[in-house]
């Protein structure tokens, strides 16, 4: 018996099978980091077959980046007001969402900058890590990058400023376990600020 689609809806099969695909996905990145995350592991304990996660997923760089999207999805450029008012807005999101997600939102940012928690890499690994650091870079400091170019003056580094921003985030979730709270986040902002 074959099933027949109606023209211009979508086959609730392909939803269902995104969802398993990436919920094995999520858990696996949660469990045990990026390297736990094989197309082998996946295929495995959501029970889809390899070829219909291809489908989906053309790539384990491109699952994987679904997966963090999942965990911790990426900000938005906040819109209106002064370069610090937007500043502060985007800081106080980040704070929330490290917050709320600590681990997750340090393995998002190591995946950044190539740290992966394991052993030297092999070949294919490092170009599965390069192309995961590019998808996450471009995904995750867009915001910052669109807000840091109406903050900072002319040929300032964008990628230091955001490190000096972030970086006292994560501090303080994971290494102080304390919360970024408005007042400390403006303290941060206009601190920047008075140094760009």
């Amino acid at each position: 018996m074959t099933t027949q689609q109606v023209p211009g809806r979508r086959d609730p099969r392909l939803d269902r099978s995104r969802s398993a695909i990436l919920s094995a996905a999520v858990a696996l990145l949660s469990e045990g980091g990026v390297r736990a995350v094989t197309i082998e592991a996946v295929t495995s304990r959501s029970g889809v077959a390899r070829s219909t996660l291809y489908r989906h997923f053309p790539n384990n760089t491109e699952l994987l980046a679904a997966a963090f999207r999942e965990l911790l999805p990426p900000l938005d450029p906040p819109a209106g007001g002064t370069p610090r008012e937007r500043l502060l807005r985007l800081v106080r999101a980040q704070a929330g969402q490290i917050e709320g997600a600590p681990a997750m939102a340090a393995l998002v940012w190591t995946a950044a900058i190539g740290l992966d928690g394991g052993g030297a890499p092999d070949e294919g690994e490092r170009g599965r890590l390069a192309a995961l650091r590019e998808h996450v870079v471009d995904t995750y400091r867009r915001p910052f990058d669109a807000v840091l170019a109406d903050c900072l003056p002319g040929e300032e580094d964008v990628d230091f400023g955001a490190a000096r921003l972030v970086g006292p985030l994560l501090f303080n979730a994971l290494i102080l376990r304390r919360p970024s709270d408005a007042a400390f986040c403006a303290r941060l902002v206009d601190d920047f600020l008075a140094r760009a």
